[in-house]
């Protein structure tokens, strides 16, 4: 099943009301109270002064483009005034009916609006001539080669000037993100939410629930998600010098392959849409606009989304039987316009260009065949895909199959490596000014700074040393971590955890080095003379060493992360731990990956082999999605086929760089893993679990630390009060604006935070604890 990620527009309001503006204002540009005095002055101008200025005379002769008259007498009788009036019908029409196709698919741009204007005005201007040659007897015209020189010159201007127009109106009009199935067991490209007429919202796909349930949600990705594949490609394959995100829970190597493997079979594609491109481009290049036009007429019958609001439905045969009528229609229509096209007295170019030679039928032909053919290819590859997730992506199957194979190229093998050792690294260079990379932005972040003064141990208290005892940054590190791999291992061992949750049994530690790209020059950890890409794996002692000198842009923190929902949902803690003289400073850093968007979730909904009625909707939206497919498949094939020279020019740029800046960046600037997050949780026990977890971490560190503190003789008084406020007030923010307490979470939100009085190095501590 093939998903896509496209700008969807339900034709809200808004856009509505623009649409609205746009024909109102060319209604009162084209009704008589002003149409008059525009006549007047031009015959006054060009017929009784007998002006030469012929700019002004197009423009003039194109602002009578959307004129309309109630009188016939001042239009010369009836027939000519009815076939004027329909003209400017079809003029707002087509303008109105392109504006909505397009914005059913983005957000219009200018040069999309000018096209627009231009197309709409033609068609107008066209239909007036053939039917003013078809039923108007008592009107003479200009000669047949001047009057459509002039309608296609006044066309080009009042279309140019309506489109800025439109552009103006609509251009910014904040689109619809949505998810669109094209697969053929998928649901409906979106759902109803308040039933018909009201706006629409993303399908939402199954949840994760299975270790390993992100890494196949990624590889996935790359088939149903184009731009997703590109992107892991060109910014993190294609990037030789920099260094690798990491991303907890995920194959990133995996995800890399399957990547290429998704540009290969999109790219087989590519070539046979582009040579159906380059027919129509070689026959009569025009046609490709009646092409697109054919694809969206034809798909118009079955984008109407379906009523059913709980649940998916594919469209029924009354669906395909629509289709079919339309084109039927548009194939008569083609026709019809190469006919009236080949009266057209024009010089050999121009009739090459319009494809009006030979009655137009080659044109037509052409342009049909094309149609035709484009959309079977679209329909193979959308069959292709849907078989390779159903037999390879299901949780049942993709465990057991081999990884996609690569071109065999030394850079890409390279490369590779270079991605397997970021994943089972230990190191993060991060390009920027936030070094957590791969992990989501911070949540909530908590410094603390304990002096480590001796106990006060009264009479009755528990044995303590006489003395404190001095302890090392890796002494304490080894005992937190030794804590909570003992919870961990409690938590797995009990199996207690309910169904669909992960405890703390999935619980991950790792010692993680942090170190901006941009400082590694020569800083012999990093870089290897074998190899561009810097090193992302220190050895235990480099690790230990830069734990106990946390100076400079090189630093360690203990890593937890406890995947969740299938590896779906990961809590992280950061735990930054240094001694400075009499004090120990403790920073907290708590961060929360997101889901994967829920297109990506589509192979969990692949149930056994393709049906009738899953196949039926995988026709029609792959007749939806040709068009798209096949107007930008000569540019896709292009670039394609340049990706090797256009990588080794980057690389020779990025190496003179290297060679020449002193400060040359290697960090990592994209994470695969947060490059596919979705905006929003799938589930409300997601948001529930993260908090839950992130706050269990916490406890049991702090706890740790309290009990290393004790052991060694040292004073916990002032410690304790900095982990109450840490516990009773470390909230996870979902979003939105909440309350607790004394405390405003959210966008603008503000409070005053009250801290119980205290005396000594504790009141000093716990006024300023927290820092969210």
């Amino acid at each position: 099943m093939l998903m896509s990620r496209r700008r969807v527009s339900a034709t809200p309001s808004g856009l509505r009301g623009r649409l609205a503006l746009l024909v109102l204002l060319l209604v009162v540009a084209g009704s008589p109270w002003v149409q008059r005095p525009l006549s007047d002055f031009y015959v006054e101008k060009f017929y009784i002064e007998g002006s030469e200025n012929e700019t002004l005379r197009w423009f003039v002769e194109a602002a009578f483009s959307p004129g309309w008259w109630v009188s016939s007498d001042r239009y010369g009788g009836t027939a000519p005034l009815v076939v004027n009036d329909l003209g400017v019908l079809v003029l707002l029409a087509g303008l109105a009916f392109f504006t909505s196709r397009l914005a059913a698919r983005r957000t219009p741009g200018w040069l999309a609006c000018l096209t627009v204007g231009v197309l709409a005005a033609l068609l107008a201007n066209l239909l007036w001539w053939g039917m003013h040659e078809a039923f108007v007897d008592n009107v003479t015209l200009a000669p047949t080669e001047t009057l459509l020189k002039n309608l296609l010159r006044s066309a080009l201007i009042f279309g140019l000037a309506a489109g800025v127009l439109l552009a103006l109106l609509i251009t910014g009009l904040p689109g619809r993100s949505a998810t669109r199935s094209i697969g053929a067991a998928t649901a409906p490209r979106r759902r109803r939410e308040g039933g018909l007429g009201m706006t629409t919202a993303p399908v939402h796909m199954p949840v994760g629930s299975t270790p390993g349930d992100v890494t196949r949600y990624l590889c996935a990705a790359a088939y149903v998600d184009d731009g997703f594949a590109d992107r892991v490609v060109e910014d993190v394959l294609a990037d030789e010098a920099s260094a690798v995100a990491p991303s907890p829970d995920v194959d990133l190597v995996a995800v890399v392959r399957h990547c290429l493997a998704a540009q290969e079979i999109r790219h087989r594609r590519d070539l046979r849409l582009a040579a159906a491109f380059a027919v129509v481009a070689v026959v009569a290049p025009l046609w490709l606009v009646f092409s697109l036009l054919f694809l969206g007429i034809t798909g118009r019958p079955g984008s109407q989304p379906s009523l059913a609001t709980r649940g998916q439905r594919q469209p029924d045969r009354k669906v395909l039987m629509r289709t079919g009528i339309a084109a039927g229609v548009v194939v008569l229509l083609a026709f019809y316009i190469g006919a009236i096209l080949s009266l057209v007295p024009a010089p050999g170019f121009v009739r090459w260009l319009l494809g009006s030679y030979l009655a137009g039928v080659p044109a037509a032909l052409a342009s049909l065949g094309t149609v035709a053919f484009a959309y079977a290819t679209v329909v193979r590859h959308h069959l292709d895909i849907d078989r390779l997730l159903r037999t390879t992506m299901t949780r049942e199957t993709f465990a057991r199959q081999p990884r996609p194979t690569v071109p065999r190229r030394n850079w890409i093998a390279n490369r590779l490596a270079a991605i397997k050792e970021a994943r089972d690294g230990n190191v993060t260079l991060y390009s920027g000014y936030t070094p957590f990379i791969g992990y989501a932005a911070s949540r909530s972040r908590w410094p603390l700074t304990v002096p480590l003064l001796p106990a006060d141990d009264p009479a009755g208290m528990r044995a303590r040393p006489a003395e404190p005892q001095p302890f090392t940054v890796t002494e304490l590190v080894d005992h937190v971590r030794e804590r909570l791999h003992a919870v961990a291992a409690r938590a797995a061992s009990d199996g207690a955890a309910p169904s669909g949750e992960e405890m703390l049994g999935s619980l991950l530690i790792e010692d993680r080095v942090f170190a901006s790209g941009t400082t590694i020059e020569d800083d012999d950890r990093f870089i290897r003379p074998t190899t561009l890409a810097p090193a992302t794996r220190l050895s235990a002692e480099a690790v230990e060493q830069i734990m106990l000198r946390p100076t400079g842009t090189v630093r360690h923190y203990l890593a937890i992360h406890v995947p969740l929902w299938g590896g779906d949902v990961v809590p992280s803690v950061f735990l930054h731990f240094s001694t400075v003289g009499k004090t120990l400073h403790l920073h907290i850093d708590n961060h929360v990956l997101g889901p994967v968007h829920a297109a990506y979730h589509v192979v969990d909904r692949l149930r056994g082999p393709l049906t009738p009625a899953a196949k039926r909707g995988l026709l029609v939206n792959a007749l939806l999605d040709t068009g798209k497919a096949f107007i930008g498949a000569p540019f896709r094939a292009g670039r394609h086929a340049r990706f090797e020279a256009r990588h080794n020019r980057r690389m020779a740029d990025e190496i003179k760089a290297m060679e020449q800046d002193p400060v040359y960046d290697y960090g990592a600037r994209v994470s695969i893993r947060e490059m596919a997050m979705s905006p929003e949780y799938h589930n409300y026990f997601q948001v529930v679990d993260a908090e839950r977890i992130t706050s269990l971490v916490q406890r049991h560190t702090l706890a740790a630390i309290r009990e290393f503190l004790d052991s060694h003789g040292y004073d916990t008084t002032d410690f304790r009060a900095q982990q109450q406020t840490i516990l009773n007030q470390g909230v996870i923010q979902q979003g939105g604006t909440s309350i607790i307490g004394n405390q405003a979470i959210g966008a603008g939100a503000t409070a005053t935070q009250n801290i119980p009085q205290q005396s000594g190095a504790a009141a000093r501590s716990a006024a300023g604890g927290s820092d969210k």
